[in-house]
């Protein structure tokens, strides 16, 4: 029924861009994005499932309501129940700041608000698990030459799969290192209050086929309200690129003593081709990669990751992951991926060190 209505939506939005001809607004476009992965696991004791899927399969319509309003709605049919992404309308106030509201991601982290489209890895890394993405409210940004800030107050996800109320903020400084290289600093801050006084944190080896967490705290109850807090770096220059992250929750109880979970990525990436990592100042965050030459654009990455879901009488398990990835960007469109992960858990978690190929082919259009 979703998809249905969805579709139906998006005719009628296509076929009315013809009576918007003879105006300038309202303006329509449309496009999505394909992943499509198959994946195969060096099993150690915990039988994972290889084969293949469609990670995301996502569809948006979007435009702009008038020289300072847009709009966007995206919708992912790639798993079972269609899953509503990003669904809001924007205040572009000036040149350099806009307001948003709707579902949209929250101001949480570097890896977290560059797209899946241009993450160097096919999946984001462990500490991703930590984080808030997209939920329901109203956020502010502004940004310069060399800063940028942003702040929101939201509360449940649109799909109702995360409720709670919160609020955000991020501060980003891009100091002037010389020449066409970049030095991204970043701070961001969350609080959150969760519906049911429950929370749970969990996270896969960094491949999405087999829905096993190898790590998982489960249900921790009798929360009264936990806070993120992270910090981020990146330096880009040229060809080359390194980008880290530190994030923590502090997790506080009425019942039983507070929590504290932790988890952090470093990794660097080398283009062989004449190209590198694209940068939005308006995101605070990496963009497209753009072949520069007609053969496309071939790069190489290694990245280390820790997540640690274990404390007091929380045993989650910690797991350490190292990958290898390969990048074959043979347009702006036609993406093909490799990663190779390496996983280490500790006993809690199971000693489980399951070693994972995974390959994707992303088109978007």
């Amino acid at each position: 029924m979703k998809t249905r209505n969805f579709l139906i939506a998006l005719g009628v939005s296509a076929a009315s861009t013809s009576a918007m001809a003879q105006s300038d607004f309202p303006t329509f476009e449309w496009g999505g994005r394909i992943h499509a992965d198959a994946t195969a696991f060096d099993n150690d004791k915990y039988s994972y499932d290889d084969g293949t899927e469609l990670r995301r399969g996502r569809l948006f319509v979007g435009g702009e309501l008038s020289d300072r309003w847009e709009w966007r709605i995206q919708y992912d049919f790639a798993p079972d129940d269609p899953e509503l992404k990003d669904g809001y309308v924007r205040y572009n106030a000036s040149e350099n700041s806009r307001i948003t509201i709707g579902s949209f991601k929250q101001f949480s982290s570097l890896e977290e608000l560059t797209s899946s489209n241009h993450i160097t890895f096919t999946e984001r890394s462990l500490p991703n698990a930590l984080v808030t993405s997209r939920r329901v409210g109203i956020g502010y940004q502004r940004w310069g030459d060399n800063y940028n800030f942003a702040a929101s107050t939201y509360t449940h996800e649109a799909n109702n799969k995360s409720r709670g109320d919160g609020v955000a903020s991020r501060f980003v400084y891009r100091p002037d290192i010389g020449g066409d290289s970049l030095f991204h600093l970043g701070v961001n801050v969350a609080r959150e209050t969760p519906d049911g006084d429950t929370i749970r944190f969990r996270a896969r080896p960094e491949s999405h086929q087999d829905d096993h967490r190898i790590v998982n705290t489960d249900r921790i109850r009798g929360v009264d309200s936990h806070s993120k807090l992270g910090l981020e770096a990146a330096f880009v220059d040229g060809r080359f690129s390194a980008q880290g992250e530190y994030v923590r929750q502090n997790v506080e109880r009425d019942l039983g003593a507070d929590l504290s979970f932790d988890g952090y990525y470093a990794y660097v990436s080398y283009f062989l081709t004449n190209d590198t990592r694209p940068y939005s100042s308006s995101n605070a965050a990496f963009d497209r990669v753009r072949p520069s030459g007609s053969g496309g654009a071939w790069e190489l990455a290694a990245r280390v990751s820790h997540l640690d879901l274990s404390n007091i009488d929380i045993m989650g398990g910690a797991v350490d992951t190292f990958t290898l990835g390969a990048n074959y960007y043979m347009t702006n469109d036609l993406r093909f991926a490799l990663n190779y992960v390496m996983a280490d858990s500790d006993d809690m978690a199971g000693d489980d060190d399951p070693n994972t190929w995974v390959f994707r082919l992303r088109w978007t259009f």
